[in-house]
Order: C-alpha cells, then structure tokens, then sequence
C-alpha cells in the first residue's frame, strides 16, 4: 500500500496560530478549539492576538446566510494582515475567499499556490468511532457497500446497483433535518452496521466533490472507492489504500471489485494508519498547521490576472444557484407543512 507520505516541513520554530471565525455560530471552529487542546504533537500552538500570531485562521462552516463570506472579505483582520490570513472552507461549492484549506474545491478550479485540499474537521455519526478494531478477523458479509442519497448523477448509478447487492440502500427519502431522534438513531446504527460488515465502502461524491463517508471509512478501517472525477487528494498521506473509479464506471463495479477481495482488508489497515497519523483528534490540529505552513511558503505574492477572473466567474456562478437552491428549499419546506399530518390531540 505504501508508506504514509506527511511532507516534511522542515520547521525551525513553532507556529502561533490565531483561531478565529467572522460569524456568531462557528461549529468547525469550536471543533478545532478542541482539537488543538487535545494535540499529542506540541509543535505548535493557539495563541490568543493576531499581533504576534504568525497564522490567522478562519474556521468556518457553510454559511447559508451569507454564501459569498461577505462578512470575511470585509473583516478587520483580513485587511490588517492579507499576508498572513487564511481559510479552511468546507462548503460544498466554494470560490475561494481566502488561500486556505478547501474540502470541495474541484479540480477545474483548484490553484496549488491559493488552496491545499483538506478532509472534513468533524464526521456526524459518532457510531463509526467504534466500528474498527485491531486485528479483526470477521466475516464481513459485503463486498462492498453504500448508504445513501442521490445527492450528486452519479449516486443515481451506484444506487442502481442494490439490485445486485443488498448493502445498498437508498436514503433520498429520509431527511435527516425532519425526523425524530429515534429515527436519527436507527439511521446512523444502520450506516454503522452496514459500514462495519463490509469489505470495500463506496464513497461518491455528493453536492461537493467530496464526503463525510471518504473519512469515516478511513476512521473505520474500511477500504474507501473514491467516485468524484474532480475530487483533488489531500496531501497529508499517500493515498495508495484506496481505489478510485470514474463517475461512468461505476456499472463495472462489482465485478472490478471482486476481483480485487483479497486486498480489502489491507487497504483498509492502511487507510486506518493514515487517519490515525494525520486526521485523528489527537493529530489533526498540527496537520492543519502544517498544511498551512506548506501553502504559506508556496503561495505566489499575487494571484495572477486570469485566476482573479475565474474567481470572480465562480464567485457569481454560485451565487446564481445558491439562490436558486435556497429559493427550491423553501418550496419544499412550504409543501410539507401543508401536507404534515394535523395534531388532533
């Protein structure tokens, strides 16, 4: 499978990282606040004044209310230091604000000296923490497996496969935003469940060029099918482990992988080791400062004419459907309250 491949930086003194975020509810910033306490490494460290911080990082969600970061564009501290502000981004369909870490930027669009490829800060089923184990010998009764919508085309034809495999399920149906606790639980058992009997796990991409799903099987020690043709590989770690297919492929998936059983369960040891060197709770807050550190040294002093015009072109392009995307939302929503059954008690 190969070795783990983290660059070597070749840092001569620690980062002091400055973590902060332009709006009032940051998730992904409390989670690397957590992070950076929980960090076994120690070669850097939170410091708490962007005046002597030598990093300033935005850790921001997706903000719906404010889909082109206007907030961050016009931010004291992106103005005061522009040499040394930086993003992690993991909305699905980003432009890039700031040079930073991107989870979804396409390959099309993705600028080596304004954007490193990075996974996402946080996984949201908790039960994936417990499905690996050390030297397990299981059965596993799946070859390989999918639970999940058709977010993205070419979920339509990995879904098209559960006629040939009971381990693919279709979730179009369930909205995990409208549902009981309890059904939010049976779902996340049954992703689990499902996860931890299989040999391989299908990760194709949904809205964004990647997924919650490509990390949670590496946390699980799953061997990961990457379908995403403009998914862009993180750095951090030789992906060696997993096999990627195109997006037109995936008709031939069960007979590529079945000739290719007996590798699952090594890919899936190494996918675990690189999860547990670069992206577990106790490593990933120096992986994120490396990667920093690594963009720092690379980036250009400016960005070029013609990258600012793409910029500028995505920028309004994803603002267009954004728009359009929340305006189909709301229909949606409105639908369903007229529909919802009526309280009689």
């Amino acid at each position: 499978m190969g070795d783990i491949c983290f660059s070597d930086f070749n840092l001569d003194f620690d980062m002091k990282l400055f973590l902060t975020s332009a709006y009032d509810v940051h998730t992904m910033l409390d989670a690397l606040r957590v992070y950076a306490e929980s960090d076994v490494i120690g070669r850097h460290e939170v410091c708490y004044s962007a005046d002597e911080a030598d990093i300033i990082l935005f850790v921001e969600d997706g903000q719906f209310d404010d889909y082109l970061y206007k907030q961050i564009q016009m931010h004291t501290l992106v103005k005061r230091f522009p040499e040394k502000v930086f993003m992690y981004n993991e909305v699905d369909k980003p432009w890039c604000v700031l040079p930073g870490l991107y989870c979804n930027m396409p390959q099309r669009f993705f600028q080596r000296n304004r954007q490193i490829a990075f996974p996402m800060l946080t996984v949201p089923n908790e039960l994936v923490a417990q499905i690996y184990s050390a030297n397990d010998t299981s059965e596993r009764k799946s070859l390989y497996s999918f639970v999940g919508a058709a977010s993205h085309r070419c979920r339509k034809g990995v879904l098209a496969l559960a006629d040939r495999n009971p381990a693919v399920i279709d979730t179009s149906d369930f909205n995990v935003w409208n549902c009981t606790t309890e059904e939010r639980l049976a779902a996340e058992r049954r992703y689990a469940d499902i996860m931890e009997d299989s040999l391989y796990v299908l990760c194709p991409r949904g809205i964004g060029t990647s997924s919650y799903r490509l990390f949670e099987t590496m946390q699980a020690g799953r061997a990961p099918v990457i379908i995403s043709d403009q998914w862009v590989e993180p750095p951090q770690v030789n992906w060696d482990f997993a096999l990627r297919i195109r997006e037109s492929d995936v008709a031939e998936i069960p007979e590529w992988l079945q000739s290719r059983a007996s590798e699952a369960r090594d890919r899936g040891e190494a996918a675990r080791a690189a999860w547990e060197v670069c992206y577990s709770p106790s490593r990933i807050f120096d992986t994120i400062t490396e990667s920093v550190v690594q963009l720092k040294n690379e980036q250009a002093e400016n960005v070029g004419t013609e990258g600012q015009f793409l910029e500028q072109t995505r920028k309004m392009l994803i603002e267009h459907e954004n728009r359009a995307v929340a305006a189909a939302r709301r229909v949606r929503d409105r639908v369903a309250e007229m529909f919802a059954p009526v309280n009689q008690s």
